[in-house]
């Protein structure tokens, strides 16, 4: 049997005060309502109810809603103590989610009640609010991922790319779209990222924190594993920052190069004197710079592609760099990759094992990476190695472990890699003829050699070097004619220093007298320059020394732009400035 309780006095009052008619329609209003009505004083005694109520809570007139509904009973004493309206879009009440709305019930300013309005939520209803909620909750995430000041890779479960914030972008300088949908392995491959945390948190099943640099910036890289409730990988989550853009690491790094700059300063003008012992003579500012960066780059490990024109002097180079690089009391070991045939090159770099192939040398043979084992391996060249010994290579870069033909012990070696080529090797990875992947390894500090007729300061101490060189050689003592050198000035050198040490010899070998003059020169660097003797018999005769003249010059402009294009190299070639030759390109219809 219910227990019924008294009302509260006001309400009593107010219900007495009313016509019972009107009390009728009052509670026919109330159960036409589908949502459940229940109106109580302020001691939580229910005075009001509608069917619906009755049958879903089983409530009465009299009873006290604490003990019928005792979930809504907190909320209820709240608003009768504030006089405040209260919204809940989503309440379970027995085992039903319901809307619930309070409003507070108030005669001549004071409160007397509550009526509480109890919605049932629908499926779709239930449905629409979780997805407002989930597109809520999305929205605030991909807020914060964005806004992040640090680098955010979100990876699936295999390692595939499903989201870069913008940060990352910055980073990286590259946009998203390039990167997702890739699997970290094959940007690894691309030369994007030299390792990954997505990749060593999803073996490790664990956060993992690496350091890594990108084109020398440092990145802290930290890798979270997201797992779901059967504890099985989702996805993973790496934060980046470019810590080189910390202040403070910033000014740790300003203090240690305060601190060591005058012992670096006096370590380079040691390394700069000891070029002179391995004869490489710079005098042009562009050769200078590279000799720099080539000294800069020994102490490192770093792998160091030297490109430039055959005969440039690109092992020099790499001699200098090891020279003076941690290594050189190791052995520096010299491949000319287009010297070797295709069948012989793996087995000369990587080595073979007893009975390998048809001739194989009893008890094996190491290769030059084994041999070059804390020293350096220069691959001279690189361009004509075959693609099945390029990915044999690049396997050896990412781990230093190599495996002899034949064999199949894996051997770890420490070798520094040097290259070098004349070719375009972007554009053999536009053909497909050299790997992608291998040119980023290799090309971590690329180093170009210039051309010697980009450097005509260096000309003149070259010649005289070398036939310095070729008269101690062959014990003789000559000298050299002013029009001899000029004829060696005006030579384009298409074989570089190469040609140059050629020419030389040829002169100090063929000439008979003390005297080295402009014909004791080859062929091909006399009629290169201008022949008095050549211009004497040259002109139309009945021209005027005006037309002459004006030939001579217009000859010697064009003959100057085949080896030189730009007007201002024209110049200070024939020692005139560059409106000149511009006046005079225009006078004679040179374009």
């Amino acid at each position: 049997m219910k227990k019924l309780h008294k009302l509260s006095d006001e309400v009593e009052a107010l219900i007495e005060n009313q016509p019972r008619d009107w009390l009728l329609l009052s509670q026919a209003i109330v159960n036409v309502s589908r949502n459940c009505i229940v109106a109580v004083d302020r001691h939580g005694a229910i005075f009001l109810t509608n069917t619906i109520a009755e049958q879903k809570f089983g409530v009465s007139i009299g009873e006290l809603l604490i003990d019928v509904v005792p979930s809504l009973m907190e909320q209820v004493k709240e608003t009768l103590a504030d006089g405040r309206r209260r919204v809940w879009p989503s309440v379970q009440v027995e085992e039903e989610e319901y809307r619930i709305t309070l409003n507070p019930l108030k005669f001549q300013d004071e409160s007397i009640g509550v009526v509480c309005s109890l919605e049932e939520s629908t499926e779709l209803e239930k449905v629409a609010r979780q997805m407002s909620f989930f597109q809520h909750l999305t929205r605030e995430l991909e807020a914060i991922i964005d806004s992040s000041s640090d680098g955010l890779f979100v990876c699936d479960a295999k390692a595939n790319v499903i989201r870069v914030n913008p940060a990352s972008e910055r980073i990286h300088r590259t946009p998203a779209k390039e990167l997702i949908g890739k699997n970290m392995v094959d940007l690894i491959n691309e030369g994007f990222i030299n390792k990954s945390a997505a990749l060593q948190a999803i073996h490790q099943r664990e956060t993992v924190s690496l350091l890594q640099e990108k084109d020398n910036r440092k990145l802290i890289s930290i890798g979270t594993p997201v797992f779901d409730d059967n504890d099985s990988l989702i996805s993973v989550v790496v934060s980046e920052r470019d810590i080189t853009e910390i202040d403070t690491l910033h000014r740790e790094l300003e203090e240690q190069e305060l601190l060591t700059d005058q012992l670096q300063s006096q370590l380079f003008e040691l390394q700069l004197a000891d070029l002179k012992t391995h004869k490489i003579i710079a005098r042009s500012s562009s050769m200078i710079r590279v000799l720099e960066k080539a000294m800069k780059v020994s102490p490192v490990n770093s792998t160091v592609l030297i490109t430039g024109e055959s005969g440039v002097g690109k092992g020099l180079i790499t001699n200098l760099i090891h020279k003076n690089s941690t290594r050189s009391k190791k052995p520096l070991i010299r491949i000319n990759c287009g010297a070797i045939p295709e069948s012989l090159i793996e087995s000369e770099l990587f080595g073979y094992e007893e009975g390998a192939f048809t001739g194989a040398k009893r008890g094996g043979k190491p290769g030059s990476l084994e041999l070059a084992d804390g020293g350096s391996l220069f691959l001279d060249e690189i361009g004509e190695l075959p693609l099945a010994s390029q990915v044999k290579l690049l396997r050896f870069l990412e781990n230093g472990r190599l495996t002899r033909v034949g064999g199949s012990k894996v051997i770890n070696t420490d070798a520094r890699i040097l290259v070098a080529t004349h070719r375009n090797l972007q554009d053999m990875v536009a053909k497909g003829t050299f790997r992608q992947d291998l040119y980023y390894r290799l090309s971590v500090i690329p180093l170009h050699v210039p051309a010697l007729r980009d450097r005509k300061d260096c000309i003149l101490p070259l010649v005289r070097y070398y036939f310095d060189y070729f008269a101690d050689i062959t014990n003789t003592h000559k000298r050299v004619s002013r029009a001899a050198i000029d004829a060696l000035l005006s030579y384009s050198y298409p074989g570089n220093v190469r040609e140059l040490m050629n020419i030389c010899e040829h002169a100090i070998v063929l000439s008979d007298t003390e005297i080295i003059d402009r014909m004791d020169l080859p062929k091909g660097v006399r009629s290169n320059s201008s022949d008095p003797s050549v211009l004497e018999a040259g002109w139309p005769r009945g021209q005027s020394l005006k037309q002459i003249l004006e030939n001579v010059e217009r000859n010697v402009i064009l003959q100057t732009l085949k080896t030189h294009k730009k007007q201002a190299a024209v110049a200070d070639v024939l020692g005139v400035s560059q409106p000149t030759i511009a006046r005079r390109m225009k006078k004679f219809n040179i374009e």
